[in-house]
C-alpha cells in the first residue's frame, strides 16, 4: 500500500515535468533561444542545434522536417524514451560547389608544391590525368578520398578570397589558388554555378529518464 501511495505521487509529478518540459520547447523560436535552453536543462535533456541542407540529407527523417512549417515538431517514441525535433529557422542560402586538392607548405616547399601543381594543371589540360584520381594521390585535403569534391558548400564557409576566385571562374576550370598566411595552396576545380539551397536549423531534444 505504501509503495502504490508513492507512485500515485509520482505519476502526476512526471507527467507535470513532461507537460512543462514540453511548454518550454514549445516556447523556443530563435536560435538562442534554443541555446539558452539546452543550457538550462542539460540535467533533464539531451540536446542540439542541426543544420540540415536539401541536397545534402536526402534521409527520410530530414524529408520529413523539411514538411515541417517555422515553429513545427516531430515526436518520435522509443523504448528508450522520446525524441523531439522543433523547427528552428528554414530559409534559402547560396551554395556553390567545387573539388580540390589542398598542400600544405608547413610540410613541403613552394617550390616543390608550385612544381606539382604545374604537372596537375597540365595533365589536367591535357586530359591526361582526371582531377579525382590526382586528388586521391597528391591532395592533403580529407576530401582526397573522394576525389577532392567538397559537395555543395555555404557561401561563407572558406575566406572571401578563396569563394571570389571560385565564383570568378567558369564551370570546369581548373586553377591554382594560395592562402599563404594560413600556408595552404590549392588546385581547384568549380563543378556548379551557385545556387540557393533550403536549409532548415532544427533543435533535437533527448528526454533523459
Amino acid at each position: 500500500m505504501k509503495y502504490y501511495f508513492t507512485l500515485l505521487i509520482f505519476v502526476p509529478f512526471l507527467c507535470f515535468s513532461q507537460t512543462k518540459l514540453e511548454a518550454s520547447i514549445d516556447s523556443i523560436s530563435t536560435k538562442e533561444e534554443a541555446k539558452i535552453f539546452l543550457k538550462s536543462h542539460k540535467n533533464e535533456t539531451k540536446g542540439k542545434l542541426i543544420t540540415f541542407n536539401k541536397e545534402k540529407h536526402k534521409t527520410k527523417l530530414a524529408t520529413e522536417l523539411f514538411e515541417l512549417s517555422k515553429g513545427g515538431k516531430k515526436v518520435i517514441k522509443s523504448e528508450n524514451g522520446k525524441t523531439i525535433y522543433k523547427l528552428i529557422d528554414k530559409k534559402n542560402a547560396s551554395h556553390y560547389k567545387a573539388s580540390i586538392m589542398l598542400f600544405d607548405s608547413k610540410k613541403t616547399t613552394i617550390a616543390e608544391i608550385n612544381s606539382l601543381r604545374s604537372f596537375i594543371l597540365k595533365g589536367i589540360q591535357n586530359k591526361e590525368h582526371k582531377f579525382e584520381n590526382l586528388a586521391r594521390v597528391y591532395s592533403a585535403h580529407p576530401t582526397a578520398k573522394t576525389g577532392g569534391d567538397l559537395g555543395w558548400i555555404k557561401k561563407g564557409t572558406f575566406s572571401k578570397r578563396f569563394e571570389k576566385a571560385i565564383a570568378d571562374k567558369r564551370v570546369g576550370q581548373v586553377f591554382s589558388f594560395d592562402e599563404h598566411r594560413e600556408k595552404k595552396h590549392y588546385v581547384i576545380m568549380k563543378t556548379q554555378e551557385n545556387q540557393d539551397i533550403e536549409e532548415i536549423i532544427v533543435l533535437k531534444i533527448t528526454e533523459l529518464k
